[in-house]
């Protein structure tokens, strides 16, 4: 009687568990084929902050951004964050993610613009 009470439990939770892996599964290629639907992204820097954040990290204007002005503010903050000053190294994170992914949209604004000057450069 007792074994037969023990496969029962076996065999329900078996069960319980099968439906809610199949659940899961349905949920997360529904959200992949989502995700392939808008097309690919740009690709981010490993921090993962997105453009508009680093921005306000590093409170930079989207107009002023130069490279000696995003060097300039992370200088700055870094210093201002660091552990020996009290401050915390998640901060001081945060401002060298920003800084690195603002470097890298320059690089790719500048990379478009020498595109669109190399191919205006050719219909002429």
């Amino acid at each position: 009687m007792a074994h037969r009470l023990l496969v029962n439990v076996i065999f329900t939770g078996a069960s319980v568990f099968g439906r809610a892996f199949t659940e899961a599964y349905k949920q997360a290629a529904k959200a992949s084929a989502a995700g392939a639907a808008a097309g690919p992204a740009k690709a981010s820097s490993v921090g993962g902050i997105p453009v508009d954040e680093a921005l306000k990290i590093l409170d930079v204007d989207r107009k002023d951004l130069s490279a000696a002005k995003i060097e300039e503010k992370y200088k700055y903050l870094f210093d201002v964050n660091s552990k020996e000053k009290g401050n915390s190294f998640y901060l001081q994170s945060k401002v060298y993610y920003a800084m690195d992914t603002l470097k890298k949209e320059l690089e790719f604004l500048e990379k478009i613009k020498k595109e669109k000057a190399g191919g205006a450069g050719e219909t002429s």
